[in-house]
């Protein structure tokens, strides 16, 4: 299977983001909402293979989902128990047409230079009525207030798409999609009443799906196009007929009588 080397910035950012992940107490809140939301979702696809991209966010693929060889793109070889890791880039990813039933870009559009590349390159490799699950970071949020602050500050931040551009996106590509999943709106902090409160507040907002979640999800599918069959016959389009005008009558000119021969169908039957 030929590979080509990914990008360094890309490779970069995927363990940056990695790290914030285990570090940061969002970062472990998104993991353990993440795995008991794609849980729910993989257990919906059927197939044979599926591949994984992006940063390494702690979930345990192995466990999730329904198919019999999972694909991990990777930076560099790796023996990861689970899966089987690929070396290649998410812009250029190293499959055929139409070959993987389900996809999950784990943050890959906010880790890749080119995000609209590798959603291309979903809709090339997925089959038919195939899976794209899309994490991400949304812009709205508490993240998206620290992105702000940061560019503000000319420091370096991960890009982030709106969850609406990014439908627009995939239905540019075909993609059919459902409404998006926010989640982890707040991280609790503190103890006793405070961290009570704050759960309480962060629990609310989920079950109402508020657009405020730090990451959204997005379960697409690729759509095929069906061409119908139809057992009508098309008519040609009627031919003109010239009449000449006969001689006058009181200054107005009289239609000659003209025949149709029979075979005409948009003629007169004799």
């Amino acid at each position: 299977m030929n590979v080509t080397s990914p990008f360094p910035q890309e490779s970069a950012n995927r363990d940056a983001l990695g790290q914030w992940y285990a570090q940061k107490a969002m970062g472990r809140l998104l993991t353990e909402q993440l795995s008991e939301v794609l849980n729910h979702r993989l257990e919906q696809v059927f197939g044979y293979h599926m591949l994984i991209t992006g940063a390494d966010i702690g979930l345990d693929f192995s466990r999730l989902g329904k198919t019999q060889r999972i694909f991990c793109l990777t930076t560099q070889p790796s023996s990861a128990l689970g899966f089987q890791p690929v070396v290649g880039m998410s812009s250029e990813l190293p499959f055929a047409s139409d070959s993987l039933d389900a996809l999950v870009l784990c943050h890959t559009l906010n880790v890749a230079p080119t995000p609209h590349e590798v959603l291309r390159e979903c809709q090339r490799v997925l089959v038919p009525n195939g899976h794209l699950f899309i994490v991400s970071f949304n812009p709205v949020s508490l993240w998206g207030v620290g992105r702000l602050l940061n560019h503000l500050l000319r420091r370096k931040s991960l890009p982030a798409a709106s969850s609406r551009k990014m439908r627009d996106w995939l239905a540019l590509l075909g993609f059919s999609h459902g409404e998006p999943q926010y989640l982890a709106p707040l991280v609790p902090v503190g103890r006793g009443r405070l961290w009570k409160m704050m759960t309480s507040i962060e629990g609310w907002l989920r079950r109402r799906n508020a657009p405020l979640g730090n990451v959204y999800l997005i379960h697409a599918r690729k759509r095929v196009s069906a061409r119908l069959e139809s057992g009508l016959t098309v008519m040609n389009k009627p031919r003109l007929i010239a009449i000449p005008l006969g001689k006058t009558q009181g200054g107005v000119p009289v239609p000659r009588q003209v025949k149709v021969k029979v075979d005409d169908p948009w003629g007169p039957q004799q």
